[in-house]
């Protein structure tokens, strides 16, 4: 199997620079996963995370979930009234997790949930059901550290971490 020099960089250096958390049983890389319910894993695309409905991994901006199902988002009819347990709600407002449990989505990101709260995964982590700030004033630019003296930092909209410093995703690939 070949890699480019600038995979093989970014895969060698990511773990060097990223402290291993662990889901339930399972380690992950906070800047590739984020972990539901302690133990349940879903990975971050191009910078936003994936969010849990049931057993399956989905993005906000295609999908919904609705009683743990998935439901296809339609473009031609952007709020559609979907079931949260008891509750009902709109997907362009909120998201559900666990089946009875609503996040709001803010500026368009949805929230995620962490025990009894929901928090912007810019600022914060959850580890066994607790918040973890992760960040302390405002995002990292192109090229600031987004690991520095043992804290993560969140890198500004567009960016993503690699090698300990914001990037901007193309230049790994070359297409910029």
């Amino acid at each position: 199997m070949k890699l480019s020099l600038i995979s093989f960089l970014a895969l060698a250096t990511t773990g060097f620079a990223e402290d291993l958390r662990n889901c339930g049983t399972a380690p992950y890389y906070p800047s590739q996963y984020t972990c539901f319910d302690n133990s349940f894993l879903c990975p971050i695309s191009n910078g936003v995370p994936t969010l849990r409905c049931g057993d399956a991994c989905y993005l906000q901006s295609q999908y919904a979930c609705s009683n743990n199902q998935l439901v296809l988002n339609d473009p031609n009819q952007p709020d559609t009234l979907l079931n949260c347990g008891p509750a009902q709600y709109y997907d362009s407002q909120y998201v559900c997790f666990d089946g009875n449990f609503l996040c709001p989505v803010i500026n368009g990101k949805a929230t995620l949930r962490c025990g009894d709260a929901c928090y912007n995964y810019d600022q914060y982590y959850c580890e066994n059901n607790q918040l973890v700030q992760t960040q302390t004033g405002t995002c990292r630019p192109n090229y600031g550290f987004c690991f520095e003296n043992g804290m993560s930092y969140a890198c500004c909209d567009g960016l993503i971490c690699v090698a300990d410093r914001c990037r901007v995703p193309c230049e790994l690939t070359g297409t910029c």
